[in-house]
């Protein structure tokens, strides 16, 4: 396992003072340009761990799982609290550090052994990416794509996971952040028309699907995703909706389009 120390991938990013969460049209004409460094570690694994209970599947490598993982996370940016975003995000990778090396969570009924992991055979299979998608001097977006083969599966399966960061205040982005009062009920009649135009095919009637857990900002708009079996089956995979800027611009509040597209 690495610990890489990355390099700012954009150094001295100006940064404009307004928050996440709030928007002082006051202070409109007078925002604060920022320069900050932002640096990033990188991680990677891949090892094996043994079930420590004695049933075992009758198949080779039935008591052992690979866990596979890479991913970049924040080490530094400016003066700002990063703690949160670091628990954060490496809580939805499923990671924590032993003396500087990333190392994936076990479950109490597994262990980590010290097979190599390209010698071993192992019948299940964990593999985690945390990946950062978007980067613009308002908002960081990291995304975390995990999947999980259980030994003699018919198949694997995918979870996607966002974190959207605010530079400008050091905190999570929230759907609420975005929009004016009382978007839901438009934005949903929004995602369900894309997902009705999609042609997926859907495990219940369209006007029962509800909200995703999940959203991400994108150089466009906001992206929500639906996992495998949320509200269709397995072979639909991943099922994501994007709605751009202009389509969300009615119930975007005046901030969302600030942290969307900079427009103040």
């Amino acid at each position: 396992m690495n610990k890489i120390v990355l390099t700012a991938l954009a150094a001295f990013i100006a940064i404009a003072g307004a928050s996440c969460s709030t928007k002082n049209k006051e202070n409109d004409s007078e925002t604060k340009e920022l320069s900050r460094d932002i640096k990033f570690e990188s991680y990677t694994y891949d090892i094996i761990s043994e079930f420590t209970g004695n049933d075992t599947l009758e198949a080779p490598g039935g008591k052992l799982v690979r866990f596979i993982g890479q991913g970049v996370l924040p080490e530094d940016i400016g003066d700002t609290d990063i703690k949160t975003l670091r628990e954060t995000l490496m809580n939805i990778a499923g990671i924590h550090f032993i003396d500087g090396n990333a190392e994936p969570v076990m479950t109490d009924s597994l262990q980590i052994t010290d097979m190599a992991a390209s010698d071993t055979d192992a019948c299940g299979e964990v593999i985690s990416t945390l990946a950062t998608t978007l980067m613009t001097p308002r908002a960081i977006v990291w995304e975390n794509i995990k999947y999980v083969y259980p030994c003699l599966a018919a198949h694997g399966n995918t979870n996607t996971t966002y974190v959207n960061f605010c530079l400008t205040d050091g905190k999570i982005i929230s759907l609420g952040d975005l929009f004016k009062p009382d978007y839901q009920k438009t934005l949903m009649e929004m995602i369900r028309t894309k997902l009705k135009e999609s042609g997926h095919e859907l495990l219940m009637p369209i006007n029962e699907v509800s909200f995703p857990s999940q959203f991400g900002l994108t150089s466009k708009g906001i992206i929500f995703s639906y996992d495998p079996y949320q509200i269709a089956p397995y072979s639909e995979g991943t099922i994501q909706v994007e709605l751009s800027a202009g389509e969300l611009s009615d119930i975007l509040s005046e901030h969302g389009l600030y942290i969307l597209l900079g427009v103040i």
